[in-house]
């Protein structure tokens, strides 16, 4: 399976929400930012206005794995799973054998959960089930969050067959979700870099997003993917900015199957930065290389992205 992984920094002060509307836009290559940067003076957070929240582009379900026992949904943000409990014919109480099935339903819909939850790739190099059998604290937060997932809608139950069916789910990047189970192992995010750097903001003001389209390459989701330069050395990852990405949600890390279906939408109006991802590398694919002309172009990005994140400015799209 082939994916497009999409970096998106958005200026906050020009985005509407997304719809459906088509626009014209013109990608660019990242010489471009290269070439026009000019010198502005630093600016604090207290001087931009981010009281306009981030769009959800991403449409759930549209990039999503699907494993024995659960959904991964990584553009719904999402990890979800069914159970199902028998009634006991032999109970003369109805409302008590339903009730009974359901509480059977949701114990294997916990069980079925934690197994789809063991499967998410964090890195390139690790999955969760990597994380919980290396920390102890790890298994029993994860155990925690899984058995206090939420139900997705009322349980269902089926009177021919005899049988009810529950599901659950748990977020993927939020402080109550799995990042927040596993931030103890990820270490100390970065300080927020303050004052944002001239290059930083002058792209801001050149284009609505940067693209990072790996379609070609073969490029996987993961939770926290890295970048690296043309010569192999680590460019930026985004494990370091777990707490930025926690506190943000949805609208931290989006996934999309269809690189035009997002810039289509009215946040992309200004014209967005295309950068093509050279080759992807690691385990399971899911971290990207880039070419020596992107490399040199992007190397503020390490710097500006606490900033970007905090400030509510970074959004990462995963595409098909």
């Amino acid at each position: 399976m082939k994916y497009t992984f999409i970096l998106a920094i958005f200026m906050m002060v020009l985005l509407s929400g997304c719809g459906t509307t088509t626009v014209s836009r013109t990608p660019q290559t990242t010489a471009t930012v290269a070439q026009n940067t000019h010198t502005t003076t630093p600016v604090s957070l207290e001087e931009l206005d981010f009281s306009i929240p981030a769009p959800q582009c991403a449409i759930p379900g549209d990039v999503a794995e699907t494993t024995p026992s659960g959904d991964i949904d990584w553009s719904g943000n999402s990890v979800r799973a069914t159970g199902t409990g028998v009634l006991d014919p032999d109970n003369p109480n109805t409302a008590q054998a339903m009730l009974m099935a359901e509480r059977a339903a949701v114990v294997v819909a916990q069980r079925n959960l934690l197994e789809t939850v063991q499967g998410v790739r964090v890195d390139s190099e690790t999955r969760v089930e990597n994380f919980m059998t290396d920390y102890d604290v790890i298994y029993t937060r994860v155990e925690g969050i899984v058995r206090n997932a939420r139900q997705v809608g009322p349980a269902r139950y089926d009177s021919l067959a005899g049988i009810v069916e529950v599901e659950l789910e748990m977020e993927i990047h939020s402080p109550q979700g799995l990042s927040g189970a596993l931030a103890s192992a990820l270490g100390t995010p970065e300080a927020l870099a303050a004052p944002m750097s001239a290059q930083t903001k002058n792209f801001l003001e050149q284009y609505s997003a940067i693209v990072f389209d790996g379609s070609l390459a073969g490029l996987q989701p993961s939770m926290y993917p890295k970048i690296y330069d043309a010569n192999g050395n680590l460019l930026l990852d985004t494990s370091n900015y777990s707490q930025y990405l926690g506190s943000a949600g949805q609208t931290a890390m989006q996934f999309i199957s269809d690189v035009d279906q997002i810039l289509s939408q009215p946040a992309f109006a200004q014209s967005p930065l295309v950068v093509n991802v050279r080759q992807v590398t690691g385990q399971f694919g899911s971290d990207i290389v880039l070419g020596q002309q992107e490399s040199d172009s992007l190397g503020w990005l390490k710097a500006g992205l606490p900033f970007l994140m905090s400030a509510g400015k970074f959004l990462l799209n995963v595409a098909l």
